[in-house]
């Protein structure tokens, strides 16, 4: 349980790192007031230094050692290792982002400061090899350019802590990058974790987290909304991606789920697939009579992290609104 400020601060870091290694079994036992703290801490996280991260890893591993039983052994191995993986990669040897950065192009270069503040675009530039910086700053409008300039000049490059903010922005960038997930589409790495929280627990729950979340701040909603899917958002679908995506999943789960949404979204759904599966959808929502909540919820959770995930690998595209 998170109560401490020191512990939701750890809770917030051990989740942007280990995040989506943890069943979601353990999210499910977290109160609504419990993931909302966790949502402000991963919003106002500042990027942690390698000892930080080292620090939560090993204290957890420590932890996860006393309490883990032998109920499922198997998934306790998994986690083990996956802590383990993470304390090697945040270990002093690692190679540097910083080393990286120098022998990217000029065109990866375009790709990491897409869209990014006029300072971060500075301090890559400023870490980066000169000839490709200097060939790209050349792309930037003149005032562009100036306040880029300006920013540079005001740069420590002694600062440990400025050399640890942008190691942590190009971990971020670069893993995004090799995901070819869409880069100028993530103006706020908490809004990315937030939303991954979003999908990953109980529908009715997400839902009305998310619309406190959006009265408190529509900006910052904004931002979710371009990383959290729902049900509703497979509307947006062409019939073509939408009929291969269900084809993926069980006409019995599908229906299942279908009866969670409104009547005028899960026809418009229906009507936008295939009629062969438009038809084996119809069938099983015909037969199963009422279900309870929890198997709604169940099956939409299982729809909406495989929509999670082929969005991220490019897919299925939805076109939101």
């Amino acid at each position: 349980m998170i109560h401490t400020k020191n512990q939701s601060s750890r809770a917030a870091i051990l989740y942007s790192l280990i995040g989506e290694h943890i069943p979601k079994e353990v999210l499910a036992e977290l109160s609504q007031d419990e993931l909302e703290k966790l949502f402000q801490k991963v919003t106002g996280m500042k990027k942690p230094t390698v000892g930080e991260e080292k620090s939560v890893l090993s204290k957890f591993a420590e932890t996860f050692s006393r309490f883990r039983g032998n109920s499922n052994t198997a998934l306790n191995a998994k986690i083990s290792k996956e802590i383990e993986k993470l304390i090697q990669e945040t270990a002093n040897n690692k190679v540097s982002p910083l080393i990286e950065l120098k022998e990217k192009k000029r065109a990866e270069l375009a790709l990491i400061v897409n869209e990014e503040e006029t300072r971060i675009i500075a301090l890559v530039m400023s870490f980066a090899n000169p000839d490709e910086a200097s060939s790209l700053i050349e792309d930037f409008p003149e005032k562009k350019r100036e306040e880029i300039i300006y920013e540079i000049h005001k740069i420590d490059f002694h600062s440990e802590t400025v050399r640890n903010e942008l190691e942590r922005f190009l971990n971020f960038k670069f893993e995004l990058i090799k995901n070819n997930q869409t880069v100028s589409k993530v103006k706020n790495r908490g809004s990315k974790i937030t939303a991954e929280i979003l999908s990953r627990i109980s529908p009715h729950v997400s839902f009305r987290l998310f619309s406190k979340i959006k009265k408190k701040n529509p900006l910052f909603a904004e931002n979710i909304n371009e990383h959290y899917y729902t049900i509703e958002d497979l509307q947006y679908a062409s019939r073509s991606s939408l009929t291969d995506f269900l084809a993926k999943v069980h006409p019995i789960v599908i229906a299942s789920s279908f009866k969670g949404v409104e009547t005028a979204v899960k026809d418009k759904l229906l009507e936008r697939c295939e009629p062969w599966l438009s038809k084996q959808i119809s069938l099983e929502m015909d037969s199963m009579g009422p279900i309870s909540l929890a198997e709604i919820e169940e099956a939409q959770t299982a729809i909406i992290t495989l929509l999670n995930e082929s969005v991220d690998k490019g897919t299925i595209k939805l076109w939101k609104v």
